[in-house]
């Protein structure tokens, strides 16, 4: 049988490793990982929202992978026994132009398979008492919390137990004759490829040949988590979105051990794992990143200006409470507050269409497959974008 060799150690290539070894269709499994641990980033510093998929557009790939996804996951997580929380969502409006949209969103998701109600703003108080909304509300009751580290947990044990070999602390830095080539000059041959590198996905494509009109553009996440467990909200709480955009704007959200999260925030970063102000700037990508933000800082385009100049605020903690204050009739000034560990959401930017690319995005280039714009949810969809990517490679 042939040998596959997967880029990153996310959820998305420990579950692929996983698909292929579960249909036996490779003889070798290796993940190759830059850093010295599975699922250093974006996978562990996820929220552990498990989403329904009503957001996206319902010719999306997120939208035909989302629904089945949080099926998939939430199976997963009740068959491993790990720890997870049945909260269920409500989507709140501020204004009769949001309840408009709450509408939308019910449409999308009868079209997109998911189970939700739109419903009027006096029956909010049987799902979430501490909600408040205009008219109309969405009620979500898939839209689960799980436990990032230990679903992470769980697939590393599993995969290892399969015989998949994990290749730490070494980065591709090239390729030839079905071989990447890595930083300490070992070459891992394969027959198939995938590139599920998350952040890094883009330019490890470029490495291969692909060629696509996309630039990273990074947004930073930052998070307040409460000190004290939660005994106030028994449902996550979101406001409406931008639907043009891919940002669901601050929220509340119960974790799997009922603490309660507010954010993300959407700041400008400037390299895909730049969680803190100057630090972990890429040499080779953050100029490049700097000088597209910087035009579309200029020239507004899909209003990054107004996005940027918002989001900054939110460098205070005290601007995230009071943005999440907007969906809540309690005192959030009433819990005490940390900071949590950032997110980077490592968005694409399409210079040819000139807007943010809304997708995930999957290339294909002979023997290799490349996941690129791999943003929310793509936790949520990470055994079902395994399926997909096994089907493909069992049929060629």
């Amino acid at each position: 049988m042939p040998n596959l060799v997967i880029i990153g150690s996310g959820i998305v290539g420990l579950c692929i490793a996983r698909e292929a070894k579960k249909k036996d269709t490779f003889d070798n499994v290796t993940i190759i990982d830059k850093e010295i641990y599975p699922g250093f980033h974006s996978t562990s510093r996820n929220s552990g929202v498990i989403h329904a998929g009503f957001y996206y557009s319902p010719d999306s790939t997120k939208a035909k992978f989302c629904s089945e996804g949080n099926s998939l996951m939430r199976e997963y997580v009740l068959n491993n026994s790990l720890s997870y929380k049945a909260s269920g969502k409500v989507v709140v409006s501020k204004n009769d132009k949001e309840d408009k949209i709450i509408e939308i969103l019910g449409k999308r998701a009868v079209k997109n398979n998911c189970k939700v109600r739109v419903l009027e703003s006096k029956l909010i108080k049987n799902y979430e008492p501490k909600a408040k909304t205009n008219n109309l509300f969405l009620w979500s009751p898939n839209t689960w919390s799980a436990s990032p580290k230990e679903v992470l947990n769980c697939l590393v044990n599993e995969i290892c137990e399969y015989g998949v070999k994990i290749c730490l602390g070494r980065k591709v830095v090239g390729t030839k004759n079905k071989s990447v080539i890595l930083d300490n000059g070992d070459e891992i041959k394969f027959d198939f490829l995938v590139n599920a590198s998350g952040g890094y996905a883009l330019p490890i494509s470029k490495l291969f040949g692909i060629k696509t009109s996309y630039k990273i553009l990074p947004f930073k996440g930052l998070y307040l988590k409460s000190k004290n467990k939660n005994d106030v909200f028994k449902t996550h709480i979101y406001p409406v979105p931008d639907i043009n955009q891919p940002f669901l704007g601050v929220h509340t959200t119960l974790t799997s051990d009922n603490y309660l999260k507010l954010g993300p925030t959407a700041i400008p970063a400037f390299s895909p794992e730049n969680y803190k102000i100057f630090d972990n700037l890429d040499i080779k990508l953050t100029p490049d990143i700097l000088f597209l933000q910087s035009s579309l800082f200029i020239n507004n385009n899909f209003r990054f200006r107004d996005l940027a100049l918002r989001e900054f605020r939110y460098l205070f903690k005290e601007n995230i409470v009071k943005s999440a204050q907007e969906i809540t009739n309690f005192n959030l000034k009433d819990i005490d507050f940390d900071w949590y560990s950032p997110g980077i959401r490592a968005q694409l930017y399409d210079l040819k269409k000139q807007n943010l690319e809304n997708d995930l995005i999957i290339e294909f280039k002979d023997s290799t497959i490349h996941i690129l714009n791999s943003i929310s949810p793509a936790w949520t969809c990470a055994f079902k974008t395994a399926q997909f990517i096994l089907n493909y490679l069992n049929e060629i």
